[in-house]
């Protein structure tokens, strides 16, 4: 290691750096070298920036909406007049291809912009009761201090919906980027203060989820924790906040289901099948990773979707020609490289991949994967695949690919593609999931929230819905 290289970076508290005691490396994804180092927010760096947020937000919940709007709006403007260099930095912690990082770096500014808009909407209630001298007023109040815990796959757009929403509505947020990808997050966290928002309202704290993540959802000043992560930590989360009775948020963990008829126009899907199959390596929660396809194309569809995959280009994210860079750690790629061993061992094929690639220079990857002949009994159909794999099956019968769709712990998100309404709208009730896609697969809407039933999570995120959740509902009998 060549210590000139290495940057070091401090947590942002108060609207100034604020060092740790102790610091740990980031890892280059793409290289497997490391590249800075971070500092671990301790317990007493916990409780100040808790501390600093619940004095910030005795003035900031008395800031006018308009105007916490319009803070949002410029920092939105700022990432997008340096979007180039907050992409490289996201690219190089996250090990997204150059493109994929740009695109998720302007999808944060339009979220922020989106959300600054939303917030002018929001409104209460008062119900026509007509008792005599008498109303009745419902109420929305910001619920305080909020914690936001985010994850490596999409720092900043997770952020966004968690962070955006929460400011907009007048609470503060102290912010635990994944230990992996902290780094852009500190870069937006600066860009705030530079955009008028006061010290305190946003700080970061970076560290491992089982330190600095444990101090956070176990102090006692959150009103609310919103968490991008595995459904394992998230019931963690879960039971520690009912010491405080918290409200939560949970985006946990996905296994999401396809279900292809002989109908659909499966040829002309099958780009979009692929990508949101493969896209980001794989790491997302609401991709697809098992894909049920009736009996009388499945050779066909097979051959087609395992052609396509095979194509894909991989390699380190500064290529711009690769469509799948590598997997963002070590522990991630050996969890991927354990589930499809297993899968092959209790009797799963392999069609293509199955192995890391050779490319120059190290990283993580792991080739785009087709298992076959998985069958419900099998460890990988009840575990989220947190890479590019996916399980096609066949099926005979539209009835068993919706149960064999609901037969994980998982409800996040499916996708159903056929021609025949009365199958189309079978599937939209009995999929036990909170999103189902037909005859389409494109990006989440901000504008319809977004949330999994089951195991995948509470609560929802984007939408008027979702910015109700950073809000407590107060109801105000008035006489006169």
């Amino acid at each position: 290691m060549e210590n000139h290289r290495v940057v070091s970076y401090a947590c942002w508290v108060q609207g100034e750096e604020r060092e740790g005691k102790r610091r740990y490396p980031l890892v280059n994804p793409s290289t497997g070298k490391v590249f800075a180092q971070v500092s671990i927010a301790d317990r007493q760096l916990v409780d100040s920036a808790l501390t600093g947020a619940r004095e910030a937000l005795k003035e900031w919940r008395r800031v006018p909406a308009p105007q916490r709007s319009a803070l949002l709006h410029d920092l939105a403007a700022l990432i997008r007049q340096d979007r180039n260099a907050l992409a490289s930095l996201l690219s190089e912690e996250a090990g997204k291809p150059l493109k994929a990082a740009l695109d998720e770096v302007l999808n944060t500014a339009f979220l922020m912009d989106y959300f600054a808009e939303e917030n002018l909407r929001l409104t209460g209630q008062i119900p026509l009761l007509g008792y005599p001298r008498e109303q009745v007023l419902i109420v929305r109040e910001p619920v305080g201090v909020v914690v936001a815990i985010t994850p490596f796959n999409y720092p900043l757009s997770t952020l966004a919906v968690k962070m955006a929403p929460a400011l907009a509505v007048g609470c503060t947020l102290v912010a635990k980027p994944d230990e992996h990808t902290p780094l852009s997050t500190l870069k937006v966290a600066q860009m705030a203060v530079r955009a008028g928002l006061p010290p305190g309202v946003f700080n970061v704290l970076t560290g491992p989820g089982p330190e600095t993540g444990r101090f956070l959802v176990e102090h006692p000043i959150p009103r609310l924790i919103t968490f991008t992560g595995s459904t394992e930590v998230g019931k963690e989360i879960q039971a520690a906040g009912a010491r405080w009775v918290r409200k939560a948020i949970l985006e946990l963990g996905g296994h999401c289901p396809a279900i292809v008829c002989h109908d659909a126009s499966w040829r002309e899907l099958l780009p979009q099948l692929v990508s949101q199959s493969m896209k980001n390596c794989g790491q997302y929660c609401y991709r697809i990773s098992r894909i049920y396809v009736e009996r009388k194309i499945y050779d066909e569809f097979l051959t087609a979707f395992v052609e396509r995959v095979a194509a894909l280009r991989i390699g380190p994210a500064t290529d711009p020609f690769v469509e799948l860079g590598p997997l963002n750690n070590a522990d991630i790629l050996t969890k991927v490289r354990q589930q499809v061993d297993t899968a092959v061992k209790e009797g799963a094929r392999i069609q293509v991949g199955g192995s890391s690639p050779p490319v120059a220079g190290g990283g993580f990857y792991f080739s785009p994967t087709v298992l076959t002949g998985v069958t419900s009994e099998m460890s990988i159909t009840k575990e989220e695949v947190f890479g590019p794999v996916v399980i096609v099956t066949p099926f005979e019968e539209f009835s068993e690919a919706i149960r064999e769709a609901n037969a994980t712990p998982y409800g996040l998100a499916a996708y159903l593609f056929s021609k025949d309404l009365a199958k189309v709208l079978e599937g939209m009730e009995r999929l036990e999931v909170g999103s189902v896609w037909v005859n389409r697969i494109h990006q989440a809407y901000p504008q319809a929230p977004f949330g999994g039933m089951k195991e995948s999570g509470l609560g929802r995120e984007k939408s008027r819905y979702g910015m109700e959740e950073f809000t407590e509902l107060k109801t105000v009998y008035l006489s006169y």
